[in-house]
């Protein structure tokens, strides 16, 4: 009994063996096959990679291919690949930008700080130099306009009459000084009458109006004196009042025509973007002091603006060979080289939350190519040279 249990163990152990050898043999088998079709694959891209690998055995006719060849050759096929990958261009998105352009802001005009967008030129008209090209609502500067005229007529009004005032009693006052000398220089020569031809009492009272006189003076013209500095003080700060006020209409005024936009260079309108929204802005909306709404680049030079992503930025140098395609115009290709590569990178709100740069590229226009300032365009670098 015991010879024949440990038969059967030895049966059922070399029965385990067997299976597990075949099941190694299947699995080799399988592997093969898809290494044998990463190849075929890669060969249609690069015929230099199937070559390379062409010293891998075909597993349906060998079964007993060792799992080390696999490994070797699975990791001929990734070297492969990774090469394919850093071989293929960059491309990049960008559009086409004036070197001497003219941005459009909201302008610090009066107390508010939005400002409503009232008409703007349409996008893609051409402004000439000179012309009006957007305009901001006036109502509440025109209602702050009102209201400073009219403090600045209550002010004038109140110089006027506090004048006319001043004046009045700087005049009393020098008349009551006038009229104390008179009756000092009166009561000085009764004063001055001897005791012996006059009675004592009178004498006496005499003396006393001299004295009174004297005073009557002194405080006479310390009043004088009090009222003309009162009077240059009063005038001097009514003068401040209303030339703060006619500062501040000159202002409002100037504010008017500040929310009058004029262009200086002659160049087609293109409308800005909100930052937040990623919209255009339009007629109606109300934008916050400082914020870009439009510009107008002039056509005379132009260049290619593109952003390119941080984990790509180092795939870029300077002064590197580009070639650029107008999507508008795709089967004329132009050269250009990068010119620059912005050193701080930034945020596009509407991109999501990875770090962008600015790259400025210079390219050789073609008469055959019709290109204005905001087209987009293609980037692909490794171009030739111009």
């Amino acid at each position: 009994m015991l010879n024949l249990s440990v038969r059967r163990r030895k049966k059922s152990s070399y029965s385990y063996k067997t299976s597990h050898i075949l099941f190694s043999k299947k699995f080799i088998k399988l592997t093969g096959i898809i290494v044998c079709s990463l190849l075929s694959s890669i060969s249609f891209y690069s015929p230099a990679g199937v070559s390379d690998a062409a010293t891998i055995k075909d597993p349906t006719n060998d079964l007993a291919t060792d799992s080390t060849t696999l490994i070797i050759e699975t990791s001929s096929v990734e070297t492969i690949s990774a090469n394919k990958d850093n071989s293929l261009p960059l491309l990049l998105t960008g559009q086409v930008a004036s070197v001497n352009l003219q941005p459009f802001v909201v302008p610090k005009a009066g107390k508010a700080w939005r400002y409503q967008i009232q008409w703007m030129l349409p996008e893609g008209a051409l402004a000439q130099a000179g012309q009006v090209v957007v305009i901001f609502d006036k109502s509440e500067i025109v209602n702050q306009i009102e209201q400073l005229e009219a403090s600045l007529l209550r002010v004038t009004a109140q110089e006027q009459n506090q004048s006319i005032e001043l004046s009045s009693q700087l005049l009393q006052a020098e008349f009551d000084v006038k009229k104390t000398k008179l009756e000092l220089e009166k009561a000085q020569l009764d004063g001055e009458i001897p005791i012996d031809f006059i009675a004592a009492k009178e004498y006496a009272d005499n003396q006393f109006e001299l004295l009174k006189a004297k005073s009557e003076l002194t405080k006479n013209s310390q009043s004088l004196a009090e009222i003309q500095d009162k009077r240059v003080a009063t005038l001097e700060q009514l003068s401040i009042d209303r030339k703060r006020a006619q500062l501040e209409l000159d202002q409002a005024m100037q504010g008017v025509e500040q929310l009058e936009l004029r262009s200086d260079v002659s160049g087609p309108m293109l409308y800005g973007r909100d930052n937040h929204s990623d919209k255009k802005f339009a007629v109606g909306d109300s934008v916050q002091i400082g914020r870009q709404i439009a510009t107008i680049p002039a056509m005379d030079k132009l260049e290619v603006i593109a952003w390119v992503n941080e984990v790509d930025v180092d795939k870029l140098k300077l002064h590197s060979a580009v070639n650029i395609r107008l999507d508008s115009q795709p089967a004329f290709p132009l050269s250009g080289t990068i010119a620059d590569i912005s050193r701080q990178a930034s945020k596009q709100a509407a991109w999501g939350s990875s770090n962008w740069f600015k790259i400025s590229i210079k390219f050789v226009a073609d008469p055959q190519v019709k290109m204005i300032p905001g087209m987009s365009v293609l980037v692909e670098s490794g171009g030739a040279n111009i």
